[in-house]
């Protein structure tokens, strides 16, 4: 396949790097510094489940070098959906396929007016894939899975097609037939997870053992389901307590990426995390009251803290 990472950032680079090694014509779209790395060194990619070399990459900074291809894998953050959805044109034809692997849940929405519904995916990313460096990405611990799918027919058979590819090169990806249901699944830790950690500055390990962080966790948790649920979301009943679990298998060293933002001086994608549950909430009648101090005092800390984001 053809197939075009948008946003070389630690989840870009890990599985854009994967599906290189795995045999596919990979497209690395990138800007400043780190487009100058990916040229001048490559893509070095360090990981229990096996490391991955690419001392040449194809890279570029000018979308409408690449042309049409199968698949635009983006992976920018949530805060730029509406600033690179009008630059995707020129590598959209009438069968590509747009995999969102956003952190939150309305990446496909918001991609809609320049992305058919029918040729947008969703992508639910489990693991902590981080870019130490330019050129570098390092996964942390062992979970990596991908669920893929989409909300129509032609999407769903091609997000089928796009997982057996990254199933090929070595990724743990499934096909799902409720996208919906699978990002919110994930959702309900992440959305908690990103701000239990950043409101204490402290990394998931810390703060999935300690009593009380433990708990204002779950508490999150609770509401983002509660959420979910009075928007019609199909989610198990045992939702929160699968969270934790997959909370507590995660390398304890491991940061939400809205931590690492924070701790950089980023700009965070807060509106799309506990923001959302916050808007949904008050739309649907649902309290919230973590996600709603979360929100608060992170939106002023980030006030006065944020600078210009990275290069994607």
């Amino acid at each position: 396949m053809r197939i075009a990472v948008v946003g070389v950032g630690g989840v870009g680079g890990y599985y854009g790097a994967r599906l290189a090694a795995g045999g596919h014509d990979v497209t690395f779209v990138a800007r400043g510094a780190n487009l100058e790395a990916l040229r001048g060194s490559g893509l070095r990619v360090e990981s229990a489940l096996g490391d991955v070399r690419l001392r040449k990459v194809t890279a570029t900074d000018r979308v409408e070098t690449v042309g049409v291809v199968d698949a635009v894998l983006l992976c920018v953050k949530a805060y730029d959906i509406e600033s690179v959805g009008p630059t995707l044109t020129p590598l959209v034809g009438p069968d590509t396929l747009v995999l969102c692997t956003q952190n939150g849940v309305d990446a496909m929405d918001r991609l809609a007016p320049w992305v058919p519904a029918g040729q947008v995916a969703g992508v639910v990313v489990y693991g902590n894939t981080v870019r130490r460096e330019l050129g570098r990405v390092v996964h942390l611990g062992t979970v990596l899975r991908l669920e893929l799918g989409g909300r129509e027919g032609r999407a769903r058979a091609r997000a089928g097609e796009l997982a057996d590819a990254f199933a090929a090169a070595g990724v743990d990806a499934e096909n799902v037939d409720d996208i919906d249901a699978a990002l919110w699944s994930k959702f309900v830790m992440f959305s908690a997870m990103s701000a239990a950690c950043c409101l204490t500055d402290q990394p998931t390990g810390p703060v999935r053992t300690s009593p009380n962080t433990r708990a204002m966790l779950e508490r999150g948790m609770r509401e983002t389901a509660a959420v979910a649920s009075a928007k019609g979301v199909r989610l198990a009943d045992d939702i929160v307590e699968r969270s934790l679990e997959v909370a507590d298998a995660m390398s304890p060293e491991s940061t939400p990426s809205m931590l690492a933002d924070q701790r950089a001086g980023r700009p965070l994608e807060l509106d799309y995390l506990s923001g959302l549950v916050v808007r949904l909430g008050r739309e649907l009648g649902v309290d919230v009251p973590f996600h709603e101090i979360a929100y608060a005092v992170l939106e002023h800390r980030q006030a006065g803290t944020a600078q210009p984001p990275d290069s994607p």
